[in-house]
């Protein structure tokens, strides 16, 4: 990686020693990364889900929740577990050193180490992960280049990739769609209210999205359609919507989300996210049950007296105790005899109320300030 690209790479630093890192995050900033500094643990965790860096440097022998605790904690989520780990230590001992990599972690350095040592780690380490991730997005596209399925790539306001079935269910050709956003092939009717969803899920609102809406064929005629999506993962550097577009078929429920689909359509994509990002984005219930361990005990006390905390519906804390259990959307909607919509809409307004970029920051929240029965 050039060093004129350091400017848009993040680096999280976790490490309780101020004085180590006020130097490594200078000496790291002067080489033009973007670092951000946690000082124990459970910070750490928390500003890895808030910022997804590109690269984590973390201390091993940190209070109450170690290096070993954060790494198992960020490996369980798909939105960090490919993000590569260095540990730091000041154990020497081949036993520690062989006990941090036998978790997975990508490298480790050992205290005091030099500054060039360190530089050569965090290039190689980003080096790898840049040449996986390509080596990922080129099996996602030649997949989506076989598929009879529709399928695109969408970031900011542009499809930056499409494949050749959605050239032939819309009639533009690959170069017509990477000059077009969704704006330009939803039918004005569905317009306003697709693009918001849309935008919602873009600005990490919501991890996936279902949606119904006619577009417009080139030779102007309807199109009823489908999408689904996933938001989050990167391509080609930049967080990116990954999704199908569908004919619709008329035994779909419009209410059903993405975690309820069986329909054959969704196979290919799945393969294909599979391929790009190991596994889908869920919040399992190991991770729900590690950000507990790690959170519930926290002195959450001197952040409730420094801070207002959030008012929310007695409906939006119903949904918030079952994500905190673990209940995909569809099982939540099922318990609380309302539509996977409803439900989604909550998860929605909880992020928002938070300030959360996604559903792991509200857990946290929840925790950390016992809004949930543990």
């Amino acid at each position: 990686m050039m060093m004129n690209d350091n400017q848009n790479t993040k680096i999280l630093l976790i490490e309780d020693d101020k004085a180590l890192a006020i130097t490594t995050m200078n000496l790291l900033r002067m080489k033009g990364y973007d670092v951000t500094h946690a000082g124990d643990g459970a910070m750490g965790i928390q500003k890895a889900f808030e910022i997804l860096p590109d690269l984590i440097l973390c201390d091993i022998s940190m209070n109450e929740v170690s290096g070993y605790d954060v790494f198992n904690v960020l490996k369980e989520s798909s939105a960090t577990a490919m993000i590569p780990f260095v540990f730091l230590t000041a154990k020497s001992e081949i036993k520690d050193i062989r006990f941090g990599m036998q978790l997975g972690a990508d490298d480790y350095i050992v205290k005091p180490f030099e500054y060039d040592e360190l530089l050569t780690s965090i290039a190689t380490r980003l080096h790898k992960a840049e040449a996986h991730r390509k080596a990922n997005e080129e099996k996602f596209l030649a997949l989506s280049m076989i598929s009879p399925y529709g399928i695109f790539i969408y970031q900011g306001d542009r499809f930056i990739e499409t494949n050749p079935s959605l050239s032939t269910t819309l009639g533009y050709s690959r170069n017509d769609l990477l000059a077009m956003s969704f704006g330009d092939i939803i039918a004005p009717d569905d317009r306003k209210s697709a693009l918001e969803k849309i935008d919602r899920c873009l600005m990490g609102f919501e991890k996936d999205i279902h949606l119904q809406f006619k577009t417009v064929h080139k030779d102007g005629y309807l199109v009823d359609m489908e999408l689904y999506g996933i938001v989050g993962l990167k391509v080609k550097g930049r967080s990116s919507l990954l999704g199908t577009l569908i004919v619709s078929k008329p035994d779909i429920a419009e209410v059903q989300d993405i975690e309820g689909i069986t329909i054959n359509e969704i196979e290919e994509f799945e393969k294909a996210v599979d391929l790009l990002a190991g596994k889908r984005n869920y919040v399992s219930t190991e991770l729900i049950n590690k950000l507990i361990a790690v959170f519930k005990d926290s002195d959450s006390e001197k952040e409730k007296a420094s801070e207002e905390l959030v008012s929310f519906s007695e409906r939006e804390i119903e949904v918030l105790d079952l994500v905190c259990k673990g209940l995909s959307t569809k099982e939540i909607a099922d318990k609380l005899f309302i539509s996977s919509r409803t439900v989604e809409k909550h998860r929605a307004n909880l992020m928002t109320k938070t300030d959360a970029k996604n559903i792991i920051e509200v857990i946290i929240y929840a925790v950390k300030h016992k809004l949930i029965d543990i």
